[in-house]
């Protein structure tokens, strides 16, 4: 009986896998990582049972993955005879169309063309036809992007500060000017205004714009989860806080006009005693109405707990989407913009895939560029943006089909919810 060996992918591997990943999810980058890996060590394509005993994954499971890979034009299919073939039918086999760097950029263009594609289906217009326009429209293409962002710069930026560090954005030849706005409002109105062409805006405030007739669309998700908790400190609230039942009765503050209160005003609604518990303006920092005994219980994003750990003081948190499942900040555009500009755009998308991996890998650079702006240290900004990615941007969907992936149940899911908590048009 002859034995065969075969080389597997193994932990030193894994970090292409991740950089491949954020382009078109995990199985996919296994089999496209070893593709381009085994062109280093062998000659011949690889067969299917190369890929089986090299990535360990299912027969079924490569066959799927492949055909995305050939689709995109990442791997490309050809035949190879066996060493001791007798002259029978030769076995199909595949490699990569190009090596690591190449194969990298034409996986995050490809995802962005993919993320275009699904963002047509939350457009009003029919899809097909905007297809065709766009194609029509960008003969000249400004290389210029405008991007505004929901807040100052800060650790969930990371992403977008290290596809400028790593020079993503000029891989696909195009400008992103980043500009920062108070909130997610402030961030979507400038879109509207056709003033940006793109901006990241909090999944709640992307659903009622659109109910409000805004020619929105959700391009691609930031993070898969959104960051808001409800949080208080022992002395003020009395007691640990563990269980939403203690919100009863009490008075939460939350700050007018913002994507935080109307998910905290979301999440009251879904406890059944929104009507006994008492909302306070907080116009400025939430954690004075704690410290000034204003407020019982606070809104924030999920860092913002940590501070007043800093300071020594024991903080109890309840993160929103522990109890009900809602997208996280979210890159929008308008149907116009979108259908006149989509080289531009796509770039913009595909750099940020990129810078999505890069910031994955090592956040340090991104950490720097932010530091140098805003008042947070590096060291902390990388162990912030850590934190989220690992508690916030990880799904079933970014994990099958790569970073900024969205479903359209979860956002009727959504509009639902705020249907019934009677927050779609108002959030006052």
């Amino acid at each position: 009986m002859r034995s065969r060996s075969f080389w597997e992918l193994d932990e030193e591997d894994e970090p292409l896998v991740d950089r491949i990943a954020a382009g078109v999810g995990r199985t996919p980058a296994r089999l496209l990582a070893y593709l381009l890996l085994r062109t280093e060590r062998e000659t011949e394509p690889a067969t299917s049972v190369h890929l089986q005993a090299g990535t360990r994954v299912n027969r079924t499971t490569i066959s799927e993955a492949l055909a995305r890979l050939e689709s995109r034009d990442l791997v490309e299919r050809t035949t190879v005879r066996a060493a001791d073939s007798d002259g029978g039918r030769p076995r199909t086999a595949w490699r990569p169309t190009d090596g690591v760097e190449e194969t990298l950029e034409n996986t995050y263009g490809s995802h962005a063309e993919a993320l275009f594609e699904l963002a047509d289906t939350h457009r009003e217009t029919d899809p097909s036809e905007a297809r065709g326009r766009t194609r029509e429209v960008e003969t000249a293409p400004s290389s210029s992007v405008g991007l505004a962002l929901n807040w100052r710069p800060n650790a969930l930026h990371v992403p977008i500060y290290a596809a400028v560090a790593a020079g993503w954005y000029d891989a696909f030849d195009v400008d992103v000017r980043i500009d920062h706005h108070e909130g997610s409002r402030r961030a979507l109105e400038r879109v509207v205004s056709g003033s940006a062409d793109l901006a990241v805006v909090g999944a709640a405030t992307v659903v009622r714009a659109r109910a409000a007739g805004e020619p929105i669309v959700p391009v691609a998700v930031c993070y898969q989860r959104a960051m808001t908790v409800l949080y208080t400190v022992r002395d003020v609230f009395g007691e640990p806080l563990r269980s939403v039942d203690q919100l009863e009765g009490k008075r939460i503050g939350m700050p007018p006009d913002s994507e935080t209160r109307l998910l905290g005003r979301l999440f009251l609604s879904q406890t059944g005693f929104d009507d006994d518990s008492r909302i306070v303006d907080t116009n400025g920092e939430e954690r004075d109405a704690l410290r000034d005994g204003e407020a019982d219980v606070v809104t924030g994003s999920f860092a913002d707990p940590r501070e007043l750990e800093r300071r020594g003081q024991s903080v109890d948190a309840l993160v929103l989407t522990d109890h009900f499942p809602i997208y996280g900040p979210t890159i929008v555009a308008r149907e116009r913009t979108l259908e006149a500009r989509p080289t531009a755009l796509a770039g913009a998308l595909a750099g940020t895939t990129g810078g999505w991996a890069e910031a994955r890998r090592d956040p340090g650079p991104a950490a720097e560029r932010i530091a140098a702006v805003s008042d947070d240290p590096p060291d902390r900004i990388r162990r912030t943006f850590e934190r989220a990615a690992s508690a916030f941007g990880e799904s079933d969907a970014v994990r099958e089909r790569g970073w900024g992936w969205h479903c359209p149940v979860m956002w009727e899911r959504l509009r639902t919810a705020l249907e019934q908590g009677a927050l779609l048009r108002d959030a006052s």
